[in-house]
Formats: structure tokens, C-alpha cells, sequence
């Protein structure tokens, strides 16, 4: 889908939810020969950020995708915070009005508790899981785009309510739903479903894999090096790193080394989440009643 001959716009748009197998399913629908779904725009964040849409517009998304574009049919672009800001669910419907929608949604205390647990392994995250939900809505309020987006974990489970957001901007029949356990359950089908929905051939068979688990960290120090915020690391990045390497292949080598430097978590919860999981029950009591009758369909496991 273009505006013109020289602007490549999206019209599939993956909208979360944060810590829901986003990274695993975007990663289904890139290996379909008539799907574009470059890994540089899985969670770029494109419509929510203002240093990015405000100042850059159209063009400025359309040159992650100029390199990679070879006229397939469906176009994505992903952020897991997409369906957490109107602003950005406003912005899209402007841009791309007819366009498809995903929404996957996980058990969403489990959610927030991963989504906890990956900032901290990421080390945006300094306080202990209760008093962090304490801090939200003030967190709600910040000024600062990533505070808002990461390290508000409980908000971003009330899919009822951001549903309900997104209608005000779309029609219900561009909206997919699917559900965590779902992806994790029968992914086949799963992937037939995505891919009807999209209109593309539904007998194609993806490989599927797991991507971007939060697990833990196997080394600390190659963590702290690659991903924190030290001048040297930012320097180089910024002149050597993405001097020489497209968006592509700088989005496959960001994503090689979270990977390589993942365990899986231990199986045990401490009493702190224990007890985070008692709140986020009743948090989300509300939100699950009215989304299970939307959906029709059972979430007792989440209740």
C-alpha cells in the first residue's frame, strides 16, 4: 500500500501486547513470501514517538522498508505499544485507514510480571516489583517516552479498555485477536488464521520459533556492555555500529545478542511476586469479565 509512487506505508500493523509473543508471531508472518515484515521495524515504535512521526512523517518509516520491499502485498510494521497509545492508534487510522490489525493478549498478570521482570533485566527497572507498582500512575504522567512505555506494567494489561479505544478509530473487523495461549498451544492453526486474515496463502508452514523470551541473564557484564548506557557504548554504536550497518542487519545483531545472552528463568516465584500476583488479580478482575464476553471466549485460567 502507497501513498505515491515513492512512499511505502504499512498496512498491517501488529499492536501488541507488551511480553505476549509479539517478537515470536511477527516472526511467523516474515517468513511468508507475500508478507514484508522487516526485522528493523518489529517494536519500532514509529506512531507513538515524536522524534520519529511528529518530525519525519511518512517518509521517515518508509526508509526502513526501501532496502527490504520487493511489492509483496502485506506490510508491517510492530509495536507492542501501539494499542497502549490513542495517539498512535489515531495516527495510523489517518495514515493507513483500511489497514489490518493484531492484537495478541496474554494472562495479564503473568504479563506484567514479565514485562517487570524484562526491565530489570535490561536494568531500566531499579525498584522491587510492588513499589514499582506503586510508582505507576505517576509513571503514567512522565514526560519521558520510555518510562511511559516500559516501565508501566500493570496498564498495559487492560485490553478491554484499549479495545474499546481502538474501536473509536477502526472498524471490529480489523481487528484480530488472538490469544497468548494460543501462540503457545497450536500455533499451526494459529498461523493459518493470521494468514486468512491477511488474505495471503494460509497453507504456507512458517518455522516456528521462540523469540525474545524474558529468561534471565547469562552474563551481567556482557549485558551491562552491550546494552547499557556508558558513553564508549553509545559512541560506538552510534558512529561505528550504525555507520555501517543497515537498519536490518543492525536490528538481526541487536537481537543475536539478547538471545545469546538468555537462560531460561527458574521455575520458583519469590514471595514478592507471589504477592504482586495477588494484587494484579484483583487489578484485572474487572477488565477480564468485559473482555472474555467481547471475545466470547473462556478466560477462566487468567481469573
Amino acid at each position: 500500500m502507497t501513498k505515491d509512487h515513492n512512499i511505502i506505508v504499512p498496512n498491517t500493523f501488529l499492536l501488541g501486547a507488551q511480553k505476549a509473543a509479539t517478537t515470536s508471531v511477527y516472526g511467523w508472518l516474515s517468513q511468508h513470501p507475500e508478507i514484508c515484515a522487516p526485522l528493523s521495524t518489529k517494536d519500532l515504535a514509529y506512531f507513538t514517538r515524536e522524534d520519529m512521526y511528529a518530525q519525519n512523517g511518512l517518509g521517515g518509516l518508509s526508509a526502513y522498508y526501501e532496502e527490504v520491499y520487493q511489492g509483496e502485498d502485506v506490510i508491517i510494521n510492530g509495536s507492542v505499544h501501539y494499542i497502549f497509545f490513542e495517539k498512535a492508534l489515531k495516527r495510523i487510522a489517518q495514515e493507513a485507514p483500511d489497514a489490518k490489525c493484531i492484537l495478541i493478549v496474554r494472562n495479564p498478570s503473568d504479563r506484567a510480571i514479565s514485562a517487570y521482570q524484562y526491565a530489570k533485566k535490561f536494568n531500566w527497572e531499579t525498584l522491587d516489583i510492588l513499589d514499582a507498582f506503586a510508582q505507576e500512575e505517576a509513571r503514567l504522567r512522565s514526560n519521558d517516552h520510555k518510562v511511559v512505555s516500559e516501565l508501566t506494567y500493570q496498564n498495559h494489561g487492560l485490553y478491554h479498555q484499549q479495545i474499546q479505544t481502538f474501536l473509536k478509530h477502526f472498524d471490529r473487523s480489523q481487528l484480530m485477536v488472538v490469544l497468548y495461549e494460543e501462540v503457545s498451544q497450536k500455533p499451526t492453526e494459529v498461523a493459518k488464521e493470521l494468514y486468512e486474515f491477511l488474505g495471503v496463502d494460509p497453507s504456507f508452514q512458517p518455522e516456528f520459533k521462540v523469540l525474545n523470551a524474558t529468561g534471565q541473564v547469562k552474563n551481567k557484564t556482557f549485558q551491562k556492555v552491550a546494552f547499557g548506557n556508558s558513553p564508549l557504548r553509545n559512541f560506538f554504536v552510534k558512529k561505528v555500529l550504525r555507520q555501517i550497518l543497515s537498519e536490518d542487519a543492525w536490528a538481526k545483531l541487536r537481537w543475536k545478542a539478547i538471545h545469546m545472552n538468555t537462560k531460561n528463568s527458574d521455575s520458583e516465584e519469590a514471595d514478592e511476586l507471589l504477592q504482586a500476583r495477588k494484587h494484579l488479580k484483583e487489578f484485572y478482575k474487572g477488565d477480564i469479565l468485559q473482555l472474555e464476553a467481547f471475545l466470547n471466549k473462556d478466560l477462566s485460567q487468567w481469573k
